[in-house]
């Protein structure tokens, strides 16, 4: 992919380039996101995974966990998303706080 990242959509059983071809923002590997099978938050979880997209015309954005994704409302949450970090994101209700996640301190090490 370059470095560069490209929206499509599905109409009409073709798929079209919509927005402009952008420079991928930092922390996002290289690869195909199916964001279009994103699923719903679902009340008193909590979601921890990377930022993969954030959608300012639609007004959200969406998260990869695990091999899931899932679209996250901008309103209903406490706190600014930016695409390629890491987060924690925990419903309550119709409200969600998010929670940035140290990845270093994630990691597991091995001593030789």
């Amino acid at each position: 992919m370059n470095g560069q990242k490209i929206l499509q959509t599905q109409n009409n059983n073709e798929w079209e380039t919509i927005g402009t071809i952008k420079k991928v923002d930092e922390g996002i590997k290289p690869g195909v996101y199916n964001i279009y099978l994103a699923k719903t938050p679902v009340d008193k979880k909590q979601y921890e995974g990377q930022i993969i997209h954030v959608d300012k015309d639609n007004a959200v954005f969406y998260q990869q966990v695990n091999k899931e994704y899932i679209v996250h409302q901008l309103n209903a949450v406490e706190g600014k998303p930016v695409a390629g970090k890491d987060v924690a994101i925990t419903y309550d209700g119709e409200k969600a706080t998010l929670i940035p996640i140290d990845t270093f301190k994630n990691k597991r090490t091995l001593k030789i």
